[in-house]
């Protein structure tokens, strides 16, 4: 996937950069998963599982929170087979 930055509004008004690393449907859910973009010489390896909320196709769609646990703990781990899966094929 190319690097795709998308800038999302956090909790206090602040805009701040991510980058999405994967996009995925499970369960009949669209999910992005997302790291945040730091300067230079600083990693993260936070992935953030956000869940599309409304039709991809259009312009009303939006990404929000997770809010069930079970329900972003089964998309992490699907982000993560996916993940496995990708880096077994390189």
């Amino acid at each position: 996937m190319e690097n795709n930055i998308i800038m999302l509004e956090d909790e206090h008004g602040c805009m701040i950069e991510f980058e999405t690393i994967d996009v995925f449907e499970f369960e009949g859910v669209t999910y992005f998963a997302l790291l945040e973009v730091l300067p230079e010489g600083q990693e993260n390896d936070e992935v953030l599982i956000m869940q599309v909320e409304g039709d991809v196709e259009s312009e009303e769609a939006e990404l929000v929170m997770v809010e069930d646990e079970a329900r972003l703990e089964a998309a992490f781990n699907e982000f993560l087979r996916r993940d496995e899966e990708m880096a077994n094929e390189e």
